[in-house]
């Protein structure tokens, strides 16, 4: 079980994996990321399974693998509030945490659109129109989970690691 659990969570095209993967550098914390096993579970499928029913079971296996794991886990993924917000804190009791810390990354939509549009995707993700058909209303409701503590984060530009690092110390420090 993981003591902390650290979710990554904003739009397609915040940043999120740019900042899993410099935050678990900096503290040395595994980053299990769902677009990551989704698509390892795509290559294995062959396309004989739908992309919707392979993010459901990269779901239940970030879950799982952050129950298995001890100390400290960082969790990425783009949970929409009022889609996944059950589904999250289901996972969250699953995986044991006591201490769950939000890392929102904040950037507007039409950056993140600007990123997503623009970055070469695994086949298993929709592209161009199709990905547009969410995104208007991905966009009106986009909101952090408010599962534990919440830290709104600017990924529009470089990332400020030792801010976020002084913002995650001090709720950690004060057990999440």
């Amino acid at each position: 079980m993981a003591a902390t659990l650290i979710l990554i969570n904003g739009l397609p095209g915040s940043g999120k994996s740019t900042l899993g993967r410099q935050l678990s550098a900096a503290l040395a914390v595994p980053v299990i990321s769902k677009d990551v096993l989704k698509e390892t579970y795509a290559d294995v499928a062959l396309g004989t399974v739908s992309s919707t029913r392979l993010g459901q079971i990269a779901s239940q296996t970030m879950w799982e693998l952050a129950a298995a794991i001890p100390d400290a886990a960082i969790v990425e993924s783009w949970w929409y509030s009022q889609r996944d917000r059950d589904f999250v804190l289901a996972g969250i009791a699953r995986s044991g945490s006591p201490d769950v810390v939000e890392i929102w990354c904040d950037v507007s939509p039409e950056l993140a659109w600007e990123r997503y549009d623009a970055r070469i995707r695994h086949a298993i993700h929709p592209v161009g129109a199709q990905a547009r058909v969410p995104w208007e209303q991905w966009c009106a409701d986009a909101a952090p989970l408010e599962v534990g503590h919440c830290i709104r984060f600017d990924t529009s530009g470089p990332i400020d690691l030792a801010a976020l690092m002084h913002s995650l110390d001090a709720l950690i420090a004060q057990g999440a």
